[in-house]
């Protein structure tokens, strides 16, 4: 997918709205980002509009891909946006 470096929103704001393409980008320019929404699909071409419900930074704890039983320890905080489909 090609898109140009002004497309990507600096942040994202929460009560604000924005498209689906926007928040797909956002997501891909910042790894440390996880995204809570209420629809399954988000899409990256699409213009269907969510709203940023809750911002939070927290580190996330889970099981680890590679065993059995295994905690993945986090060594940095995720941010968290949830967003809802307008």
């Amino acid at each position: 997918m090609a898109y140009y470096e002004d497309e990507v929103p600096k942040e994202l704001e929460i009560g604000k709205q924005y498209t689906s393409r926007e928040i797909y980008l956002y997501m891909i320019e910042n790894r440390n980002v996880m995204i809570l929404s209420d629809s399954v699909h988000l899409d990256y071409n699409g213009g269907l509009k969510y709203e940023i419900v809750d911002i939070k930074e927290n580190f996330i704890h889970k099981q680890a891909d590679t065993g059995y039983r295994v905690h993945q320890i986090p060594n940095s905080k995720t941010k968290i946006l949830e967003i809802r489909r307008v």
